[in-house]
């Protein structure tokens, strides 16, 4: 990565830089993980709290020299997959919809899927990568591939991980947004009340 990052649209008050310093970006080396990495970050995800203790993410990746990586490719919408067909790998994180030990839906779940994939976040920034979450994924066809029961299961989101490529391997359009983005204010979600 020849270029620098410019976190100047960032204005952290006490935070450590691991949690100001991780964002979302799209441009991504194309290249294999090496060693025992994914493993590690994926580790991280498991860590995450959850409601009773539920854990109900279910995450599925494919590398890049994986049979099912193309597959998971045409997943992304067309917005998505024009810079994340470079990453090394893709994921999509699944939410069990209930309690494993009683008959009653678990209205947190995907909430817990977002703590989960936090940890992993930062964990792949702890090992040197980025990752960058996606909404733009045609669930339904992620759900036909990994065969859910869409009853049981959701498909929350997908995810792009890898290192970082230089911006200028994006088109135009994208390069032009390939910086960390800025944070509402601290005064605007906190409120302190008597």
């Amino acid at each position: 990565m020849t270029d620098e990052i410019d976190f100047s649209a960032r204005d952290p008050v006490h935070a450590d830089e691991l949690f100001y310093e991780r964002w979302s970006p799209r441009s991504f080396k194309q290249c294999v993980l090496e060693g025992n990495k994914l493993k590690k970050i994926l580790d991280a995800a498991r860590w995450a709290p959850s409601c009773s203790n539920e854990q109900p993410w279910k995450i599925y990746t494919a590398g890049r020299q994986a049979s099912s990586f193309k597959f998971f490719v045409e997943c992304l919408t067309e917005g998505n997959r024009v810079w994340a067909k470079d990453a090394s790998i893709l994921g999509f994180f699944i939410a069990r919809l209930n309690f494993s030990k009683k008959p009653k839906a678990n209205t947190l779940c995907e909430f817990d899927c977002g703590a989960s994939w936090m940890s992993l976040s930062l964990q792949a920034r702890i090992e040197g990568l980025y990752t960058h979450g996606m909404g733009g994924i045609y669930r339904d066809k992620v759900a036909d591939f990994l065969n859910l029961d869409t009853s049981l299961e959701k498909v929350v989101m997908g995810f792009a991980l890898g290192y970082l490529e230089d911006r200028e391997n994006l088109r135009n359009d994208l390069r032009d947004r390939e910086k960390p983005s800025s944070r509402k204010d601290l005064k605007d979600i906190w409120e302190i009340l008597d």
